[in-house]
């Protein structure tokens, strides 16, 4: 037996790979070719080698020293342990093979797992869970007992299988073992069963276990007998205290008791005095994010940026912090999750196309989502990418149709503005039908994982092969392709249950689950500089400056997710560590991090999250300690202030001004005159000048559309319109006729909406719900409709009229206000224009026409500059919520001559009543007044108003929460 060496500590105060590495040079006489050096994984052996590297007192050439991880150093044991080569499965093989033993189990059962119905796709996610568990007990070398009565602790999956796992994990063993498999945890088990062949295998090399901190139960053995019998050396990264037979800083209780599991001795060569001292600490208090961002980047200018290190304990604060980060080299050593990739965008956009499809088509916006993937806009053709303006033509054909569309009823247009075809046409139409083959009806049918991973390939391929240099200028993108091709898809086509019949959901969710344990590492050169990195990828690095960000306790330490099958208070029940020893580890990870550091910044978030009761973001229990320590040091409280050590992170708050601003209407001057002269204006253009003068603007002087989009209620307008045209179908018979409302034929009518509802194109495509509610709101307003016309003629039926209004001081030109009124009828030899509304009714308040604030500047023609524009429309548009009836009985008086007595809008939206413009108590005198003075000199104000106010400005109001412009306003 080998004299069991001392462990060597060297403090947390002071540099471990450039302390290691000279222990490792002076004990090996400059040959370290029958070295090996295990650490807690491969990050610090990069710094290694280069210290090794840079060392004068290591003769040159030489060769280094075989540094391995742990999982690294039993891989390449195990052939020499046992002289064979098992092959290594993925999760999928696993829950594979865990399926099988339970269906076996159930047969033999006479507790709760014979009461259970297994199938594979009910099994799977506690086949997961369950193999996760296995991989565990494993690696800490424990044979479980069965865990009986925990009904009502735990559901029903977890009793069962918590109450035969003693057997399960050995028929799960056994079974790896019979097929030649083998799994991580497995090996670590095997090395535990073979230590006595370590001594041949491993004799004549020097053996180093540098920085470890907890121990598994496999390492924990292993790493034993290679200190009883192989001269281990044991290297800490700790406090030199527990050299002197101390328990030193809580953070390192784990070394501790290891000196006493071991019944070891420490030696450390540094001073203890001081080792537990913090280092300059400022902590930085933000209410969010983005002012942690702000705060760290205002931070990092105030020194230079080499042996600067910023630590972030979720990899979602990647991206933010590489935006913050200054122009300089940085070196970004963590994995980056795949899900969180584009790749994974246009992944999660194929899935969702055929999880929300209906039959043969697919949903609108999910189509819309996979077309505007930017990988797909940028495939290419012979450098070109045509496939832009493609699939822009079909963006805009969604937007315009129905809800649920079929992808081969598109039909691109391969031509230019003179109708010739484009050169390359042909090509692009080869390019599209392959997108549509391979990204949509390649996964239409699709119900084993062998099938998905075929459809994943043909797609990554063509990816690959069609994205030209897209793979080549982002390479994060490259690596995240590179992944899915080598890791995911093979796993999905090669497990043992890769033919089995899942449907779409569950093979689309194992997809989905594998994906999301995938990470792409970022190439951790240079290793000097500026360093990103995650808080387990600092391990036994030390920096001078430190930036830690987002130390909140959901973080740091970290809660770990509820586990339904072996919850944390119940892991104790198989001696499996719970979340005391993972806080313990984490807690070490922090302190020895922030101790070898001259300076530490520490981030954190105090404001209210958005989610779940909107809770609070709580400090991390860290952070409270070491504030705690700066306390008694100073002897007062310390709170959120402008200075250190506790910042609070504040930014100038101002009202904010959110006013939209104006158009100059130079510009367009010469449009407006053209469409004043020969177009004229609607009633519809008129209330919306009146509304807000920018989206007059917007609407029908600028080349600014508004969006289509797809309505799932039905096109109200298209529905408008339908009723519009039943009614004047239904009625032209009774042109000219004295009729009532309830001598007419309802069954008629219903019958004529029906048939003009069924051949609407939209009405096919509609949900059936919606479908059924329109033809009974539809029947059911056209009936209460006929109920309510009382005795009258009907002179016209959608007649087009129109008004000239001649603007005296512009140029002697007329303007013409013109539309179609739906009805004129003749009541007691009076004339009534009538209009129908399927929506709001909108009129002018009875008290308008008396508001002597609005009048008396109109019709003095006072309107040149004594007031201001935007405020006179906005009082004329609150006291006439709309001025399209008014405008109707202008223009059927100049059409027919005649003066009318009456408006009414009909409201068809609800009992289908004539709602009258003038009421009882307006006399003949007023109303011609208002007709034939008022309402003219209105008119003509409004559109010298258009020409000459120097601006388009915004009225705000209810109406821009859901205005179209919105966007292009800035409202």
């Amino acid at each position: 037996m080998t004299t069991r060496s001392p462990f060597s500590i060297i403090s947390w105060k002071k540099d471990f790979i450039e302390n290691f590495s000279s222990i490792l040079i002076d004990e090996s006489d400059g040959d370290l070719s029958n070295t090996i050096v295990i650490v807690p994984h491969q990050r610090p052996a990069r710094y290694l080698k280069k210290a090794l590297a840079a060392s004068e007192n290591l003769p040159k050439p030489c060769i280094l020293p075989e540094i391995y991880s742990f999982s690294e150093f039993v891989s390449s044991l195990m052939p020499k342990l046992t002289g064979s080569f098992p092959r290594r499965i993925g999760k999928l093989d696993q829950v594979g093979l865990l399926f099988h033993i339970i269906e076996g189990l159930r047969t033999e059962s006479t507790g709760l797992l014979a009461k259970l119905p297994v199938d594979l796709q009910k099994f799977f996610p506690w086949g997961t869970r369950l193999a996760s568990l296995l991989e565990e007990m494993l690696r800490q070398d424990i044979v479980p007992r069965n865990l009986s009565m925990l009904q009502g602790e735990v559901l029903d999956w977890a009793a069962a299988l918590l109450e035969e796992i003693e057997i399960i994990f050995v028929k799960y063993v056994e079974a790896l073992e019979r097929r030649g498999w083998s799994t991580g945890g497995l090996e670590s088990r095997n090395l535990s069963q073979n230590l006595d062949k370590l001594d041949n295998i491993l004799a004549g090399k020097k053996l180093y276990l540098a920085g470890f901190y907890g121990l598994s139960g496999v390492e924990d053995k292993f790493f034993h007998h290679l200190w009883d019998n192989l001269g281990l050396r044991v290297i800490w990264h700790s406090d030199p205290a527990l050299a002197l037979r101390e328990k030193g800083h809580f953070a390192v209780k784990e070394h501790y008791n290891w000196l006493s599991n071991w019944r070891a001795e420490a030696v450390s060569d540094d001073n203890t005095e001081g080792s537990c001292d913090l280092p300059e600490l400022k902590f930085f208090e933000g209410f969010d994010r983005h002012s942690q961002l702000c705060a760290m980047r205002e931070e990092l200018s105030t020194g230079s940026y080499d042996g600067c290190a910023v630590v972030l304990p979720d990899t979602s604060l990647l991206l933010p912090v590489m935006h913050h980060l200054p122009e300089h080299d940085i070196n970004i050593s963590m994995g980056y999750p795949l899900e969180r990739s584009a790749l994974n965008g246009l992944l999660e956009a194929i899935l969702k196309l055929q999880e929300n499809k209906n039959g043969a088509t697919y949903y609108w916006k999910d189509l819309l989502a996979l077309i505007r993937h930017p990988y797909l806009k940028m495939l290419e053709i012979n450098g070109d990418q045509p496939l832009r303006t493609i699939f822009h033509q079909w963006e805009t054909l969604l937007r315009s149709g129905s809800p649920y569309a079929d992808p081969n009823d598109f039909i691109p247009v391969y031509c230019d503005e003179n109708g010739n075809l484009v050169d390359n046409s042909e090509t692009t139409e080869e390019l599209r039908a392959e997108v549509v083959n391979l990204c949509i009806d390649g996964f239409a049918k699709i119900t084993t994982l062998e099938e998905l991973a075929d459809s994943l390939q043909h797609m990554a391929e063509m990816l690959r092969l069609r994205g030209g240099t897209l793979w080549q200028r982002y390479l994060l993108d490259s690596e995240c392709l590179f992944r899915l091709m080598n890791e995911v898809i093979p796993e999905l086509r090669e497990s043992s249950i890769s033919e089995e019949d899942f449907g779409q959901s569950l093979s689309f969710s194992i997809f989905r689950q594998l994906l999301s344990s995938q990470r792409v590492s970022f190439e951790p050169d240079p290793i000097s500089s500026m360093q990103v990195l995650g808080m387990l990828e600092s391990r036994l690095l030390n920096f001078k400056r430190t930036f830690i960000l987002d130390t909140v306790d959901e973080k740091i330490p970290g809660t770990d997710p509820y586990d339904p099958l072996l919850p944390d208070q119940l892991r104790h029940l198989l001696d499996l560590p719970d979340s005391h020893e993972r806080e313990s580890v984490a807690s070490y990870n922090f302190y020895r991090l922030i101790m070898g550091s001259e300076e530490s910044c520490i981030f954190y978030q105090s404001g209210v999250q958005p989610g779940l009761l909107d809770s609070k973001s709580v400090r991390s229990r860290f952070v409270e300690q070491l504030l705690w320590k700066i306390e008694q040091k100073e002897k007062r409280i310390i709170t959120p202030s402008e200075n250190f050590p506790l910042k609070a992170i504040n930014f100038p708050v101002g009202a904010i001004l959110n006013v939209p601003v104006a158009i100059a209407k130079e510009p367009v001057a010469a449009k407006l005159e053209d469409m004043l002269k020969h177009k004229g204006l609607s009633p519809s253009a008129m209330d919306c000048y009146v509304t807000c003068p920018k989206l007059f603007f917007f609407r029908y002087l600028s080349n600014v559309r508004e969006t289509a989009t797809v309505d799932l209620d039905g096109d109200r307008a298209g529905f408008g319109e339908l009723i519009h045209s039943v009614l004047k179908d239904f009625l032209t018979p009774q042109l000219g006729n004295e009729i009532c409302g309830k001598d007419l034929n309802f069954n008629e009518l219903s019958e004529l909406f029906m048939m003009r509802l069924e051949r609407d194109s939209l009405y096919l495509n509609l949900p059936y719900d919606i479908k059924k509610s329109l033809e009974y709101a539809g029947k059911n307003r056209l009936t209460l409709f006929l109920n309510n016309i009382g005795q009258t003629k009907i002179v016209a039926l959608e007649t087009s009229a129109q008004a000239i209004l001649n603007l005296d001081g512009y140029d002697n030109y007329a303007v013409k206000i013109h539309g179609r009124i739906d009805r004129v009828d003749s009541r007691n030899d009076s004339r009534y224009v009538i209009d129908y509304k399927t929506g709001q009714l909108h009129m002018p308040r009875k008290s308008f026409w008396e508001n002597s604030e609005i009048w008396n500047p109109i019709l003095e023609e006072q309107q040149s500059l004594q007031y201001d524009s935007a405020d006179f429309l906005e009082k004329i548009k609150s006291s006439a919520n709309s001025l399209q009836l008014p405008l109707y009985l202008l223009m059927d008086h100049h059409t027919s001559s005649v003066m009318p007595h009456q408006a009414a809008l009909v409201e068809l939206v609800k009992e289908g009543q004539e709602k009258f413009l003038f009421d009882s108590k307006t006399d003949e005198e007023e109303r011609i007044d208002i007709i034939g003075t008022k309402i003219p000199a209105l008119s003509t104000f409004l559109i010298k108003n258009m020409i000459c106010e120097p601006q388009f400005k915004a009225i705000r109001s209810a109406q821009c929460s859901w205005c179209s412009y919105r966007e292009a306003c800035g409202a």
